[in-house]
């Protein structure tokens, strides 16, 4: 079975991840996955790419199996360029002759799925690791999407999100008539250990005593990073770090306790130091963050948004209501130590999320569209909401 997965860059960011992650499965579920990414964006921290095989387009054929890099495949508002995409996209199909092409991100979702039914793929699927529907762009252009994405999901064979509120809010939206299947994230959580906590904070320069705070993710704007800021104002006692780049970093108020630490690839190795990781983001698909605090022993306080809420659920927090805003962010990390409880054990996170549980139920979903009678899927997965409860939600029924 050849799949065919496209997204729209080549950053550090979780689609890519998982995208890797589940390449690497390929062996294992009897599959063989060629990943095409576009050019990362401006300011982004790029994904390494090194290892794995990377193919010219044009040396495509139907034995490939790496990554191909489309130059016209990225985010840029330009319809000359959306259409170059495209064809890419088609000229690559037509070498590669994939059985399954499946979607990540939304603009590589758009021009993928185009791609895939001009050239009659016989399963076309499309993950949902968050959307642009709400909150991102003015209202006209975010109906325009939503009627965009609406048509887009009648006519796509599988469609997977991230957590169920990310399922919740789209067909709430009209898009996906009730067809959506939660499938959790591929991460590999083996590189997260609490055990090496000493060790990461004398790497961050962290002194016995110190509360340490986290915020880790994109600075960009749906993250709001200055949401973390004015909360290290309220505790001149913490220090902030902040892993990552973009945009929103530049404008962050430079406060004594508040310390940019750029993009981490080994940040694995350093978030067992914090006490606390903060989430800010107005929406998420699913925090891949958030798992991997988890699994380094480390509780989180977020707001109670589409993603987070699931995440938080699902490992162990606080979350609190979006209109208490700082205060309330403030409020929760006091609540913390009553809370620890509630994280689930390192182990059963690590097997909820691992990259070949996910890569085996992806594939069986291909599968039954492609050869109905020779698998199953599940069509749901159990609650995971604040209210359901967290170590029973790691299973699927």
């Amino acid at each position: 079975m050849r799949v065919l997965r496209v997204l729209t860059r080549a950053n550090a960011g979780g689609p890519t991840r998982q995208a890797l992650d589940l390449w690497r499965c390929d062996p294992a579920v009897g599959q063989q996955t060629l990943v095409s990414v576009g050019s990362r964006g401006r300011g982004e921290a790029a994904m390494d790419l090194s290892g794995l095989p990377e193919i010219p387009p044009e040396h495509v054929d139907v034995t490939s199996r790496g990554v191909v890099c489309l130059r016209r495949l990225g985010r840029d508002p330009s319809p000359w360029r959306h259409a170059f995409a495209v064809r890419e996209l088609r000229q690559l199909i037509r070498r590669f002759r994939p059985d399954v092409v499946h979607t990540h991100t939304s603009q590589a979702g758009w021009f993928g799925r185009v791609a895939a039914l001009a050239e009659r793929v016989p399963v076309l699927a499309h993950t949902f690791h968050g959307h642009v529907l709400r909150d991102y762009y003015p209202a006209p252009l975010s109906a325009l999407l939503r009627r965009v994405e609406a048509g887009l999901a009648r006519r796509t064979t599988c469609l997977f999100a991230v957590s169920p509120s990310c399922r919740a809010e789209l067909e709430q939206l009209g898009v996906g008539e009730n067809r959506i299947v939660v499938v959790p994230p591929a991460l590999d959580l083996q590189r997260f250990d609490a055990a090496s906590r000493p060790a990461a904070r004398r790497a961050l320069g962290l002194g016995d005593g110190v509360l340490a705070l986290g915020f880790a993710g994109r600075l960009v704007p749906i993250k709001r990073p200055e949401v973390f800021a004015e909360l290290l104002r309220r505790h001149p006692e913490a220090r902030g770090l902040v892993f990552g780049s973009g945009p929103s970093g530049t404008r962050l108020p430079r406060l004594p306790n508040l310390e940019l630490c750029g993009h981490r690839p080994d940040l694995g190795s350093v978030l067992p130091a914090l006490d606390a990781l903060v989430v800010c983001s107005k929406r998420e698909g699913m925090p891949l963050v958030v798992l991997e605090a988890a699994a380094a022993g480390v509780p989180v306080v977020g707001f109670d948004v589409p993603g987070v809420r699931d995440a938080v659920a699902l490992c162990g927090g606080v979350s609190v209501p979006e209109a208490q805003g700082v205060a309330g962010l403030s409020r929760a990390l006091r609540e913390l130590d009553a809370r620890r409880a509630g994280l689930l054990s390192r182990h059963e996170l690590v097997d909820h999320v691992a990259p070949l549980r996910v890569a085996e139920l992806l594939a069986s979903a291909y599968r039954s569209q492609l050869a109905p009678d020779s698998a199953e899927v599940p069509d749901r997965v159990p609650d995971v909401s604040p209210a359901g409860d967290p170590r029973r939600a790691a299973r699927w029924s």
